[in-house]
């Protein structure tokens, strides 16, 4: 099995390599989903290079997914601990060649360790209704706590559903 580490984002130059893998993954994975021209506004809205970094100035932290020794870079994750004792899960995203695998897993793994660390008592996140990975969540013990249409602008909306996993038990 493959080493993996997970790095801060903590430069512009980490900054300028997470928004090139964002753009990178969105586009293969999200336009079958949403369309290009809401994938298109997406990322420039939420995984620029400068929104990465304003939602870094608010809070978010982003972590790096690197692979093996040569540290290849197949993914990124972000959360915000939340003031409620809950860590929000804003970001997870790997290469396509990377799912599959149990990279997921882990990388779920790394953020429930995180969160567990710092006394929170709660994970949530939301996902696109039609998105697989609801399903992966639902395996790593997450449940839909509800369903959300939230209005992104430029007449763009996201139809998601929020998950939750309870880390007190």
């Amino acid at each position: 099995m493959t080493s993996l580490s997970f790095e801060p984002v903590a430069t512009p130059n980490d900054i300028a390599r997470l928004a090139a893998l964002a753009e990178e993954i969105w586009y293969d994975y999200y336009v079958p989903l949403i369309g290009r021209e809401q994938v298109a506004y997406m990322v420039g809205k939420f995984q620029s290079v400068g929104a990465i970094a304003e939602q870094i100035d608010q809070g978010y932290e982003y972590f790096l997914v690197l692979a093996g020794d040569s540290r290849r870079l197949i993914g990124y994750t972000a959360v915000q601990e939340q003031d409620d004792g809950a860590m929000f899960i804003s970001k997870v995203y790997l290469l396509r060649e990377e799912r599959g695998h149990g990279t997921g897993r882990r990388l779920m793994a790394f953020i429930e360790d995180l969160a567990q660390k710092r006394g929170l008592e709660r994970l949530w996140l939301t996902v696109n209704k039609g998105n697989a990975a609801v399903a992966a969540y639902e395996r790593l013990g997450f449940v839909i706590a509800e369903s959300i249409v939230m209005d992104i602008g430029s007449g763009f909306v996201m139809d998601d559903y929020r998950m939750e996993k309870d880390l007190s038990a």
